[in-house]
């Protein structure tokens, strides 16, 4: 008999036989796929165990042997998990996120070639019926989070209704807890009924972040909108869990770009290059400290420290943080800028920049770049323009402010970094940014989607998706460049791999005398404009490539697809191939990545909106829209070839 009919049966004598060759069946299947785990579940319960009779079923905590459910007339723990069991997206025990997304349709001047196609696919839905709220069949449920769930007998339930999840990430504080489940619940068939076996299952600690990223990112389209949740106790441990898991899921969410905005960037690139701009290249580090100085509201409290050892450590300046340093007299060595944006060069001309050395992504806009005095390019890693032609040396880990990137630099050419008013973070009763800065007079205001997270000091922090992509970016960089020592003096968000230290703390050392332009002399020497060297394939502009990636995206989604649980797994398959194709040629798969992402996502919501679970016709016409939408954005990039390619193979530089 099945979980389902004893259970109904009401006669509880049934399980007996049910929960003994569960059990033995579960860890059967956990002794092959974790032995250690294994070997954990198979030693004495110690903090919970499963209490069952004739007429009762419940869970005792061994610690003071109370129960867990109710003692009451009826089976609490049974009526507990059926009423858990029932329509799960219309429950009252869950919780359906949806990551504040809302179909809406993209910027058609702004990004006009992505928007085609993603607002094709909006206007197919709204023709084809489709209304306000989403719909999936009832036997199918989306990414699912579920925190301890005190014996998940309703997860079998379920799988004997024949549902299945496209992904499943289930967290238990306790091991006795998980012990308990494998009475109930098939595992094996857990994870055969989630989409390439999409089951992640943590046990009393989630140490590792990265999986709980992983988990998101590994299906970022699908694990982007509709998440269900549930939890049936709270502790700080589950409390915590949750945080991980919502700051994961709502960073997910942000750093897509498009291939518009990367099209802005490569013609950039290709404009600078023409003008012969030296090239960050095999750099070395200097001995002396690195001060990466952001436009956050720490800056403010930390001008006097920094104009005071300016002549004692390299000053990097990101973005708008500029206009503060200069108000306060300040300096900067090198002015770091890695925007694409066409009003940069307004910007840096009220800041002013005067005769502040240049120091930007290839991607910047050629107007800002010309009006440095001396002006160099690094190519910024995460942008495609970084990757054209093969570069030797690419500042990874420069995304996604400009603060990222200045730090990279930063931690690649120094062994020594101070990080000053790169927050990461909104600072309880402070401003955005400091003040005299480009953003003029702000008040104090911590946004409504913002969350808690461990600040430098002790002043309370709140983080948002970006700026949280912005810290992990930072806590990457460290590990992969290893600079001998990272100093925040910020009152931030904290950042790992880093010390926090207060000003009063520690002292500079005295550089002697032309030490400091010996480091920035360095630097400068490992820019060249001899781009043969420089690049690997310098003047190849991967068109065949770009024409082969089309085709291949192509024919993946032209596979038939009849219902929305086969559209989730062949969005997962798209955007593994975007994945994969990104790191095989960074250039080619970075140009289509964002608005693959962006097309992905707008066909998964808009399927959504469909009353019906037949998308088979909605999905064939949308696939005709998607297939003009990138052969327009192949041509656009055929053009862009045909326009500038030439030139460049005609004019390189040797120096």
């Amino acid at each position: 008999m099945s979980l389902t009919e004893i259970l109904y049966s009401h006669d509880l004598r049934l399980l007996d036989s049910y929960m003994s060759q569960c059990f033995v069946k579960n860890m059967e299947f956990f002794k092959s796929l974790n032995p250690k785990l294994f070997a954990e579940l198979s030693k004495p319960p110690t903090t919970h165990n499963l209490f069952f009779n004739d007429n009762e079923l419940n869970i005792i905590n061994l610690q003071d042997n109370a129960f867990v459910y109710p003692r009451s007339g009826e089976n609490t723990m049974i009526a507990t998990h059926i009423a858990l069991s029932q329509t799960p997206m219309n429950n009252p025990h869950f919780v359906v996120h949806t990551n504040h997304l809302a179909l809406q349709k993209l910027d058609e001047d702004k990004i006009p070639l992505t928007a085609f196609t993603c607002n094709g696919i909006i206007t197919l839905m709204q023709e084809s019926g489709g209304g306000q709220s989403y719909h999936l069949p009832s036997n199918f449920l989306p990414s699912s989070t579920f925190f301890g769930v005190l014996g998940g007998i309703f997860l079998q339930l379920l799988l004997e209704r024949d549902v299945s999840f496209h992904s499943l990430l289930l967290f238990e504080e306790y091991l006795d807890m998980l012990r308990i489940m494998l009475y109930f619940v098939d595992f094996p068939l857990l994870f055969s009924r989630t989409n390439d076996r999409a089951c992640y299952i943590f046990v009393q600690d989630i140490i590792h972040q990265e999986f709980i990223h992983t988990y998101f990112s590994s299906r970022k389209i699908t694990n982007n909108f509709l998440r269900l949740e549930v939890f049936l106790y709270e502790s700080p441990k589950i409390t915590n869990a949750r945080d991980i898991v919502h700051e994961a899921y709502r960073v997910n969410s942000r750093g897509w770009g498009s291939f518009d905005d990367e099209m802005i960037g490569v013609r950039n690139t290709l404009h600078n290059l023409k003008s012969h701009y030296p090239v960050l290249h095999m750099p070395e580090r200097v001995e002396i400290p690195i001060c990466v100085v952001g436009n956050g509201a720490s800056l403010d409290m930390l001008l006097p420290f920094i104009k005071a050892n300016a002549h004692n450590m390299l000053i990097f300046s990101c973005g708008t943080a500029i206009k503060p340093l200069k108000a306060y007299g300040i300096e900067p060595d090198f002015q770091i800028e890695i925007e694409r944006i066409s009003y940069l060069k307004d910007v840096l001309i009220q800041a002013p920049l005067g005769d502040t050395t240049l120091l930007c992504g290839s991607v910047v806009q050629p107007e800002a770049l010309a009006l440095g005095k001396n002006a160099y390019v690094f190519m910024r890693g995460g942008s495609a323009g970084a990757y054209m032609f093969g570069a030797k040396s690419v500042v990874e880990f420069s995304a996604p402010y400009v603060g990222n990137a200045g730090f990279a630099l930063a931690a690649l050419l120094g062994e020594e970094v101070l990080i000053c008013g790169l927050d990461c973070g909104y600072i309880e009763g402070k401003s955005k940014h400091a003040k005299n800065s480009f953003y003029g007079k702000e008040a104090p205001q911590i946004p409504a989607h913002a969350f808690k997270v461990q600040g430098n000091t002790e002043s309370s922090v709140y983080s948002d998706a970006l700026f949280s992509l912005s810290a992990r970016s930072m806590e990457r960089c460290i590990k992969a460049f290893a600079p001998r020592m990272v100093l925040n003096l910020g009152e931030g968000a904290y950042i790992q791999g880093t010390k926090a230290c207060n000003i009063e703390e520690f002292s500079l050392r005295e550089l002697e005398r032309g030490e400091k332009q010996q480091a920035i002399d360095t630097i400068i020497a490992h820019c060249s404009t001899d781009y043969t060297q420089v690049f690997r394939t310098y003047g190849d502009l991967n068109l065949a490539e770009v024409l082969a990636y089309k085709e291949e995206f192509m024919t993946l989604v032209s596979y038939r697809v009849c219902n929305k649980k086969e559209l989730f797994a062949l969005i997962d398959r798209a955007h593994h191939f975007s994945l994969k194709m990104s790191a095989q040629n960074a250039f080619v798969g970075l140009l289509f990545e964002g608005s693959v992402g962006h097309i992905l996502h707008n066909l998964m919501v808009s399927a959504l909106h469909l009353p019906s679970d037949d998308i088979e016709e909605f999905y064939y016409k949308a696939v005709g829209i998607i297939r003009e939408g990138m052969e327009k954005m192949v041509m656009s990039y055929r053009l862009l070839c045909i326009s500038l390619g030439r030139q460049l193979t005609h004019n390189v530089k040797q120096g």
